[in-house]
Protein backbone atom coordinates (compact mmCIF):
# COMPACT_ATOMS: atom_id res chain seq x y z
CA UNK A 1 0.00 0.00 0.00
CA UNK A 2 1.04 3.49 -1.33
CA UNK A 3 0.92 5.85 1.97
CA UNK A 4 -0.39 9.17 1.04
CA UNK A 5 1.70 12.21 0.59
CA UNK A 6 1.26 15.05 3.52
CA UNK A 7 2.90 18.39 3.13
CA UNK A 8 2.70 18.47 6.78
CA UNK A 9 3.39 15.49 8.98
CA UNK A 10 0.61 15.22 11.47
CA UNK A 11 3.29 14.62 13.83
CA UNK A 12 4.60 17.66 13.22
CA UNK A 13 1.97 19.68 14.14
CA UNK A 14 1.06 17.69 17.53
CA UNK A 15 0.02 20.57 19.78
CA UNK A 16 -2.83 20.83 17.35
CA UNK A 17 -4.70 18.11 18.62
CA UNK A 18 -4.39 19.30 21.84
CA UNK A 19 -8.07 21.05 21.93
CA UNK A 20 -6.80 24.71 22.82
CA UNK A 21 -8.44 25.89 19.81
CA UNK A 22 -11.43 24.64 18.71
CA UNK A 23 -11.12 22.81 15.24
CA UNK A 24 -13.71 22.69 12.37
CA UNK A 25 -14.84 20.38 9.53
CA UNK A 26 -17.06 20.62 6.80
CA UNK A 27 -19.23 17.95 5.00
CA UNK A 28 -21.25 18.03 2.26
CA UNK A 29 -24.49 15.87 2.39
CA UNK A 30 -25.31 13.47 -0.88
CA UNK A 31 -27.56 16.59 -2.32
CA UNK A 32 -24.28 18.73 -2.26
CA UNK A 33 -25.68 20.73 0.89
CA UNK A 34 -22.16 21.56 2.71
CA UNK A 35 -22.33 21.85 6.65
CA UNK A 36 -19.72 23.13 8.84
CA UNK A 37 -19.39 22.46 12.94
CA UNK A 38 -16.65 22.63 15.81
CA UNK A 39 -15.55 19.92 17.21
CA UNK A 40 -14.70 19.06 21.02
CA UNK A 41 -12.01 16.48 20.15
CA UNK A 42 -9.61 16.02 17.41
CA UNK A 43 -7.15 13.33 18.33
CA UNK A 44 -4.51 12.19 16.23
CA UNK A 45 -3.90 8.06 15.74
CA UNK A 46 -0.88 8.42 13.70
CA UNK A 47 0.65 10.05 10.60
CA UNK A 48 -2.46 8.74 8.28
CA UNK A 49 -5.24 8.89 10.94
CA UNK A 50 -7.65 11.03 13.24
CA UNK A 51 -10.46 10.14 15.09
CA UNK A 52 -13.01 13.06 15.71
CA UNK A 53 -15.41 13.16 18.22
CA UNK A 54 -19.36 12.92 18.00
CA UNK A 55 -21.72 13.92 20.39
CA UNK A 56 -24.32 16.00 19.36
CA UNK A 57 -23.37 16.96 15.86
CA UNK A 58 -25.72 14.26 13.73
CA UNK A 59 -25.33 16.01 10.69
CA UNK A 60 -22.16 15.47 10.25
CA UNK A 61 -22.25 11.82 10.43
CA UNK A 62 -25.59 11.50 8.38
CA UNK A 63 -23.08 13.21 5.56
CA UNK A 64 -19.95 11.42 6.00
CA UNK A 65 -21.72 8.08 5.51
CA UNK A 66 -23.57 9.60 2.69
CA UNK A 67 -20.60 11.05 1.71
CA UNK A 68 -17.51 10.28 3.11
CA UNK A 69 -14.99 12.90 2.02
CA UNK A 70 -14.80 15.92 4.03
CA UNK A 71 -11.96 18.67 5.64
CA UNK A 72 -11.04 19.48 8.93
CA UNK A 73 -9.16 22.58 9.66
CA UNK A 74 -6.89 23.07 12.93
CA UNK A 75 -5.08 25.67 14.47
CA UNK A 76 -1.73 25.67 16.02
CA UNK A 77 -2.63 27.82 19.47
CA UNK A 78 1.17 28.74 19.61
CA UNK A 79 1.31 30.23 16.28
CA UNK A 80 -2.16 30.50 15.22
CA UNK A 81 -1.18 28.78 12.35
CA UNK A 82 -3.91 26.64 10.53
CA UNK A 83 -3.64 23.01 8.73
CA UNK A 84 -6.41 21.97 6.06
CA UNK A 85 -6.79 18.06 6.89
CA UNK A 86 -8.62 16.18 3.03
CA UNK A 87 -9.80 13.36 5.41
CA UNK A 88 -11.85 10.19 4.36
CA UNK A 89 -14.40 8.51 6.34
CA UNK A 90 -13.32 4.67 7.74
CA UNK A 91 -15.70 3.78 10.30
CA UNK A 92 -17.33 4.71 13.85
CA UNK A 93 -15.83 2.62 16.90
CA UNK A 94 -18.27 3.08 20.28
CA UNK A 95 -15.68 0.80 22.32
CA UNK A 96 -12.42 -0.10 23.12
CA UNK A 97 -8.40 1.81 23.84
CA UNK A 98 -9.14 4.74 21.23
CA UNK A 99 -12.55 5.33 22.61
CA UNK A 100 -12.03 4.97 26.22
CA UNK A 101 -9.17 7.60 25.43
CA UNK A 102 -11.32 10.19 24.22
CA UNK A 103 -14.40 9.75 26.16
CA UNK A 104 -12.20 9.76 29.23
CA UNK A 105 -11.27 13.43 28.50
CA UNK A 106 -14.96 14.40 27.94
CA UNK A 107 -16.47 12.63 30.56
CA UNK A 108 -13.69 14.23 32.96
CA UNK A 109 -14.83 17.78 31.79
CA UNK A 110 -18.83 16.64 32.04
CA UNK A 111 -18.50 15.72 35.75
CA UNK A 112 -16.43 18.01 36.79
CA UNK A 113 -19.81 20.65 35.95
CA UNK A 114 -21.77 18.14 36.72
CA UNK A 115 -23.41 16.81 33.31
CA UNK A 116 -21.49 12.95 33.11
CA UNK A 117 -25.31 11.90 32.60
CA UNK A 118 -25.73 14.31 29.88
CA UNK A 119 -22.63 15.12 28.13
CA UNK A 120 -21.53 12.07 27.15
CA UNK A 121 -19.05 10.74 23.38
CA UNK A 122 -21.50 8.63 21.77
CA UNK A 123 -18.58 7.63 18.77
CA UNK A 124 -15.41 8.06 17.82
CA UNK A 125 -14.99 8.60 13.92
CA UNK A 126 -12.13 7.14 12.14
CA UNK A 127 -10.90 9.27 9.60
CA UNK A 128 -7.82 8.52 6.89
CA UNK A 129 -5.94 11.86 6.23
CA UNK A 130 -4.96 11.94 2.39
CA UNK A 131 -3.81 15.48 2.61
CA UNK A 132 -2.36 18.04 5.27
CA UNK A 133 -1.88 21.33 4.48
CA UNK A 134 -0.98 24.61 5.82
CA UNK A 135 -3.60 27.44 4.80
CA UNK A 136 -1.42 30.21 3.05
CA UNK A 137 -0.59 33.06 5.14
CA UNK A 138 0.15 36.60 4.07
CA UNK A 139 2.99 36.96 6.58
CA UNK A 140 5.31 34.15 7.30
CA UNK A 141 5.41 33.09 10.98
CA UNK A 142 8.91 31.68 12.22
CA UNK A 143 7.55 28.00 13.35
CA UNK A 144 8.84 27.50 17.42
CA UNK A 145 11.43 24.87 17.77
CA UNK A 146 9.65 21.87 18.79
CA UNK A 147 10.65 20.52 22.44
CA UNK A 148 13.08 17.21 22.28
CA UNK A 149 12.99 14.80 25.24
CA UNK A 150 16.37 14.94 27.53
CA UNK A 151 17.22 11.51 28.35
CA UNK A 152 19.76 12.45 30.79
CA UNK A 153 17.16 14.22 32.60
CA UNK A 154 14.97 11.78 32.48
CA UNK A 155 17.77 9.01 33.38
CA UNK A 156 17.74 11.26 36.57
CA UNK A 157 13.94 11.91 37.58
CA UNK A 158 14.28 7.85 37.70
CA UNK A 159 17.25 7.86 39.62
CA UNK A 160 15.63 10.28 41.95
CA UNK A 161 12.31 8.54 42.30
CA UNK A 162 13.61 4.98 42.75
CA UNK A 163 16.58 5.54 45.55
CA UNK A 164 13.14 6.86 48.07
CA UNK A 165 13.34 4.82 51.10
CA UNK A 166 10.55 5.72 52.73
CA UNK A 167 6.74 6.85 51.10
CA UNK A 168 7.51 10.66 52.32
CA UNK A 169 11.05 10.78 51.15
CA UNK A 170 9.64 9.26 47.85
CA UNK A 171 6.87 12.00 47.26
CA UNK A 172 8.99 14.78 48.23
CA UNK A 173 11.42 13.55 45.35
CA UNK A 174 8.95 12.65 42.99
CA UNK A 175 7.78 16.48 42.93
CA UNK A 176 11.14 17.88 43.52
CA UNK A 177 12.34 16.27 40.53
CA UNK A 178 9.87 17.18 38.13
CA UNK A 179 10.24 20.60 38.84
CA UNK A 180 14.33 21.17 39.07
CA UNK A 181 14.50 18.87 36.13
CA UNK A 182 11.97 19.74 33.93
CA UNK A 183 10.59 23.24 34.96
CA UNK A 184 6.83 22.41 36.41
CA UNK A 185 5.83 24.80 38.14
CA UNK A 186 2.66 23.54 40.15
CA UNK A 187 2.37 19.94 40.57
CA UNK A 188 0.09 17.79 43.10
CA UNK A 189 -0.07 13.84 44.00
CA UNK A 190 -2.98 12.10 45.18
CA UNK A 191 -3.31 8.66 46.81
CA UNK A 192 -6.01 5.87 46.99
CA UNK A 193 -7.61 5.82 50.55
CA UNK A 194 -8.23 2.58 52.21
CA UNK A 195 -11.43 1.90 51.10
CA UNK A 196 -10.71 2.36 47.24
CA UNK A 197 -13.13 4.91 47.24
CA UNK A 198 -11.31 8.21 46.94
CA UNK A 199 -8.28 10.31 46.55
CA UNK A 200 -6.51 12.48 48.89
CA UNK A 201 -3.92 15.05 48.35
CA UNK A 202 -0.25 13.91 49.90
CA UNK A 203 2.02 16.55 48.73
CA UNK A 204 1.50 19.58 46.26
CA UNK A 205 4.27 22.20 45.07
CA UNK A 206 4.07 25.69 43.59
CA UNK A 207 0.72 26.39 45.65
CA UNK A 208 0.24 29.57 47.89
CA UNK A 209 -2.07 26.85 50.37
CA UNK A 210 -0.35 22.88 50.13
CA UNK A 211 -3.69 21.49 50.08
CA UNK A 212 -2.64 18.53 51.57
CA UNK A 213 -5.25 16.36 53.19
CA UNK A 214 -8.30 18.01 50.28
CA UNK A 215 -10.32 15.08 48.68
CA UNK A 216 -12.26 13.48 46.01
CA UNK A 217 -14.31 11.13 45.46
CA UNK A 218 -13.47 8.32 42.80
CA UNK A 219 -15.28 9.01 39.76
CA UNK A 220 -16.08 12.83 40.19
CA UNK A 221 -14.65 15.93 38.04
CA UNK A 222 -11.53 15.47 36.16
CA UNK A 223 -9.06 13.86 38.30
CA UNK A 224 -11.88 11.28 40.03
CA UNK A 225 -12.46 10.09 36.28
CA UNK A 226 -9.20 9.48 35.76
CA UNK A 227 -8.74 7.60 37.97
CA UNK A 228 -12.11 5.64 37.76
CA UNK A 229 -11.37 5.32 34.28
CA UNK A 230 -7.50 4.73 34.70
CA UNK A 231 -6.74 7.11 31.48
CA UNK A 232 -4.49 9.92 31.21
CA UNK A 233 -6.84 12.94 30.87
CA UNK A 234 -4.89 16.19 29.11
CA UNK A 235 -6.74 19.09 29.25
CA UNK A 236 -5.07 22.06 27.01
CA UNK A 237 -7.88 25.02 27.66
CA UNK A 238 -9.89 24.01 30.54
CA UNK A 239 -11.60 27.02 30.97
CA UNK A 240 -13.04 26.68 27.14
CA UNK A 241 -14.01 23.49 28.00
CA UNK A 242 -15.31 23.97 31.21
CA UNK A 243 -17.08 27.15 29.37
CA UNK A 244 -18.65 25.31 26.53
CA UNK A 245 -20.03 22.34 28.87
CA UNK A 246 -21.68 25.05 31.33
CA UNK A 247 -23.38 26.61 28.43
CA UNK A 248 -24.31 23.22 27.68
CA UNK A 249 -25.89 22.95 30.95
CA UNK A 250 -27.71 26.22 31.16
CA UNK A 251 -29.39 25.22 28.23
CA UNK A 252 -30.73 21.99 28.98
CA UNK A 253 -31.79 24.37 32.41
CA UNK A 254 -33.24 26.96 30.65
CA UNK A 255 -35.79 24.23 28.89
CA UNK A 256 -36.59 22.50 32.00
CA UNK A 257 -34.84 19.24 31.23
CA UNK A 258 -32.61 19.24 34.23
CA UNK A 259 -32.97 15.40 35.22
CA UNK A 260 -29.86 13.57 35.53
CA UNK A 261 -27.87 17.32 36.04
CA UNK A 262 -25.69 17.22 39.54
CA UNK A 263 -23.72 19.62 41.19
CA UNK A 264 -20.52 21.36 39.70
CA UNK A 265 -17.33 20.64 41.68
CA UNK A 266 -14.83 22.83 42.61
CA UNK A 267 -11.48 22.57 40.43
CA UNK A 268 -8.50 22.25 42.94
CA UNK A 269 -5.48 23.73 42.72
CA UNK A 270 -5.05 27.12 40.50
CA UNK A 271 -8.08 29.05 40.27
CA UNK A 272 -6.92 30.73 36.67
CA UNK A 273 -5.65 27.07 35.52
CA UNK A 274 -5.91 26.70 31.71
CA UNK A 275 -3.65 23.23 31.46
CA UNK A 276 -4.07 20.49 33.52
CA UNK A 277 -2.16 16.71 33.02
CA UNK A 278 -3.56 14.11 35.34
CA UNK A 279 -1.69 10.64 35.02
CA UNK A 280 -2.93 7.43 37.18
CA UNK A 281 -0.09 5.82 39.44
CA UNK A 282 -0.43 1.93 39.22
CA UNK A 283 1.49 -1.12 39.68
CA UNK A 284 0.43 -4.52 39.10
CA UNK A 285 -3.08 -3.52 37.94
CA UNK A 286 -3.40 -1.97 40.69
CA UNK A 287 -4.70 2.23 41.18
CA UNK A 288 -2.43 3.40 43.71
CA UNK A 289 -2.65 7.48 43.16
CA UNK A 290 -3.05 10.39 40.62
CA UNK A 291 0.28 12.73 39.52
CA UNK A 292 -1.22 15.79 38.63
CA UNK A 293 0.27 18.90 36.59
CA UNK A 294 -1.48 22.34 36.43
CA UNK A 295 -0.22 25.57 34.12
CA UNK A 296 -2.04 29.07 33.96
CA UNK A 297 -0.41 28.87 29.93
CA UNK A 298 -2.89 26.99 27.45
CA UNK A 299 -1.43 24.04 26.02
CA UNK A 300 1.45 23.96 28.32
CA UNK A 301 2.01 20.01 27.93
CA UNK A 302 2.73 18.60 24.80
CA UNK A 303 3.91 15.18 23.98
CA UNK A 304 7.25 15.68 25.82
CA UNK A 305 5.73 16.20 29.06
CA UNK A 306 3.32 13.33 28.57
CA UNK A 307 6.22 10.82 28.25
CA UNK A 308 7.49 12.33 30.90
CA UNK A 309 4.97 12.12 33.57
CA UNK A 310 3.83 8.67 32.47
CA UNK A 311 8.02 7.63 33.03
CA UNK A 312 7.59 9.56 36.54
CA UNK A 313 3.61 7.62 37.18
CA UNK A 314 5.26 4.05 36.77
CA UNK A 315 8.74 4.75 38.86
CA UNK A 316 6.26 5.99 41.67
CA UNK A 317 4.09 3.14 41.57
CA UNK A 318 6.70 0.28 41.46
CA UNK A 319 8.55 2.26 44.47
CA UNK A 320 5.49 2.56 46.63
CA UNK A 321 4.60 -1.39 46.07
CA UNK A 322 8.52 -2.02 47.01
CA UNK A 323 7.85 0.37 49.84
CA UNK A 324 4.93 -1.23 51.23
CA UNK A 325 5.79 -5.04 51.10
CA UNK A 326 9.22 -3.85 53.00
CA UNK A 327 7.68 -2.09 55.49
CA UNK A 328 6.61 -5.06 57.84
CA UNK A 329 9.53 -6.37 57.33
CA UNK A 330 11.62 -3.55 59.82
CA UNK A 331 12.83 -4.49 63.37
CA UNK A 332 11.40 -2.85 66.81
CA UNK A 333 13.20 0.35 67.95
CA UNK A 334 14.28 0.99 71.38
CA UNK A 335 11.56 3.40 73.13
CA UNK A 336 13.12 7.27 73.60
CA UNK A 337 11.94 9.38 76.33
CA UNK A 338 10.71 13.16 75.13
CA UNK A 339 12.59 16.12 76.56
CA UNK A 340 11.04 18.15 78.89
CA UNK A 341 8.68 20.77 77.90
CA UNK A 342 9.31 24.08 79.10
CA UNK A 343 7.00 24.82 81.87
CA UNK A 344 5.82 28.34 81.47
CA UNK A 345 4.18 27.25 77.57
CA UNK A 346 0.85 27.06 76.64
CA UNK A 347 -1.19 23.92 77.15
CA UNK A 348 -2.30 23.24 73.85
CA UNK A 349 -6.20 21.15 74.08
CA UNK A 350 -6.27 18.34 71.43
CA UNK A 351 -9.79 17.11 70.80
CA UNK A 352 -10.27 13.66 69.07
CA UNK A 353 -13.79 13.20 67.35
CA UNK A 354 -14.59 9.17 67.36
CA UNK A 355 -17.16 8.90 65.00
CA UNK A 356 -14.61 10.14 62.24
CA UNK A 357 -11.25 9.86 63.66
CA UNK A 358 -10.78 13.81 63.51
CA UNK A 359 -8.44 15.78 65.37
CA UNK A 360 -8.64 19.75 66.05
CA UNK A 361 -5.82 21.61 67.95
CA UNK A 362 -7.19 24.60 69.71
CA UNK A 363 -10.47 24.51 68.17
CA UNK A 364 -9.09 24.30 64.76
CA UNK A 365 -9.53 21.16 62.62
CA UNK A 366 -6.71 19.31 61.53
CA UNK A 367 -6.85 15.82 60.27
CA UNK A 368 -9.17 13.01 60.04
CA UNK A 369 -9.49 9.45 59.08
CA UNK A 370 -6.92 6.96 59.57
CA UNK A 371 -4.35 9.81 60.10
CA UNK A 372 -6.25 11.43 62.67
CA UNK A 373 -6.96 7.99 64.54
CA UNK A 374 -2.76 7.03 64.18
CA UNK A 375 -2.16 10.76 65.69
CA UNK A 376 -4.04 10.65 68.14
CA UNK A 377 -2.66 7.12 69.30
CA UNK A 378 0.60 8.40 69.32
CA UNK A 379 -0.28 11.65 71.24
CA UNK A 380 -1.92 9.26 74.13
CA UNK A 381 1.45 7.40 74.44
CA UNK A 382 3.64 10.35 74.70
CA UNK A 383 1.11 11.66 77.15
CA UNK A 384 1.33 8.52 79.22
CA UNK A 385 4.86 7.32 78.63
CA UNK A 386 6.75 10.39 77.72
CA UNK A 387 7.76 8.28 74.69
CA UNK A 388 8.68 9.79 71.23
CA UNK A 389 10.49 7.33 68.90
CA UNK A 390 7.75 4.94 67.40
CA UNK A 391 8.53 2.40 64.51
CA UNK A 392 5.65 1.76 61.40
CA UNK A 393 6.00 -1.79 62.89
CA UNK A 394 4.34 -1.06 65.71
CA UNK A 395 1.59 1.19 64.46
CA UNK A 396 0.95 -1.25 61.86
CA UNK A 397 0.08 -4.05 64.42
CA UNK A 398 -1.70 -1.91 67.32
CA UNK A 399 -4.78 -3.71 67.99
CA UNK A 400 -6.29 -0.07 68.75
CA UNK A 401 -6.01 1.28 65.37
CA UNK A 402 -7.97 -1.32 63.45
CA UNK A 403 -5.50 -1.02 60.44
CA UNK A 404 -6.13 -3.11 57.56
CA UNK A 405 -4.05 -6.44 57.18
CA UNK A 406 -3.02 -6.05 53.46
CA UNK A 407 -3.22 -2.58 52.73
CA UNK A 408 -2.83 0.00 55.50
CA UNK A 409 -0.89 2.96 53.46
CA UNK A 410 0.20 4.21 56.74
CA UNK A 411 3.74 5.29 55.30
CA UNK A 412 1.19 7.98 53.06
CA UNK A 413 -1.20 8.31 55.30
CA UNK A 414 2.18 9.15 58.05
CA UNK A 415 3.42 11.51 54.95
CA UNK A 416 0.16 13.46 54.79
CA UNK A 417 0.32 14.08 58.88
CA UNK A 418 3.86 15.25 58.11
CA UNK A 419 3.04 17.95 55.85
CA UNK A 420 -0.88 18.68 57.46
CA UNK A 421 1.40 19.59 61.00
CA UNK A 422 3.54 21.70 59.04
CA UNK A 423 1.06 23.45 57.19
CA UNK A 424 -1.35 24.05 60.38
CA UNK A 425 0.54 23.48 63.69
CA UNK A 426 3.95 25.19 64.96
CA UNK A 427 4.49 22.72 68.23
CA UNK A 428 3.73 19.21 66.96
CA UNK A 429 5.84 17.91 63.64
CA UNK A 430 6.74 14.24 63.22
CA UNK A 431 10.02 13.25 61.21
CA UNK A 432 11.64 10.05 59.83
CA UNK A 433 14.92 9.00 61.82
CA UNK A 434 15.13 5.57 60.11
CA UNK A 435 13.79 3.19 57.83
CA UNK A 436 10.37 2.22 59.61
CA UNK A 437 11.24 4.53 62.53
CA UNK A 438 9.63 8.51 62.97
CA UNK A 439 9.66 10.66 66.35
CA UNK A 440 7.04 12.71 67.65
CA UNK A 441 8.29 16.13 68.73
CA UNK A 442 6.24 18.34 70.68
CA UNK A 443 6.60 21.51 71.71
CA UNK A 444 3.88 22.59 74.29
CA UNK A 445 2.02 20.25 76.88
CA UNK A 446 -0.45 18.74 75.80
CA UNK A 447 -4.41 18.00 77.10
CA UNK A 448 -6.17 15.63 75.38
CA UNK A 449 -9.48 14.88 75.44
CA UNK A 450 -12.04 12.61 73.01
CA UNK A 451 -15.49 13.18 72.21
CA UNK A 452 -17.59 10.20 71.71
CA UNK A 453 -20.48 10.76 68.99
Amino acid sequence: MTLPHFSVPLREIEDCFQGVVPSMIASVSAEGVPNVTELSIVHRIDDEHIALSRQFFNKTIANLQANPQGQVVVIDPQTGRQYRLDIEFLRTETEGPLFDRMSARLEAVASQVGMSKVFRLTAADVCRVTECQQVPLDKDLARPDRPQLDLTKADELSRCITSAATVDELVTNSLDSLAELFGYEHLFMMLVDETGERLYTVASLGYPESGVGSEVRIGDGILGVAAERRQTISLGNVQSDLGYSRTVRSRYEGAGTAEGIEREIDLPGLAGVFSQHVVPIEARDELLGLLCAESETAGRFGYVDNFVFHLAAREIGLQLVLLRANAARLPQLTAQLSPEVPAASAVATIRHYTADDSVFIDNEYLIKGVAGRVLWRLLQTYQEERRVDFTNKEIRLDPALELPDIKDNLEARLALLRRRLEDRCDFLRISNTGRGRIRLDVGRELSLREVRE
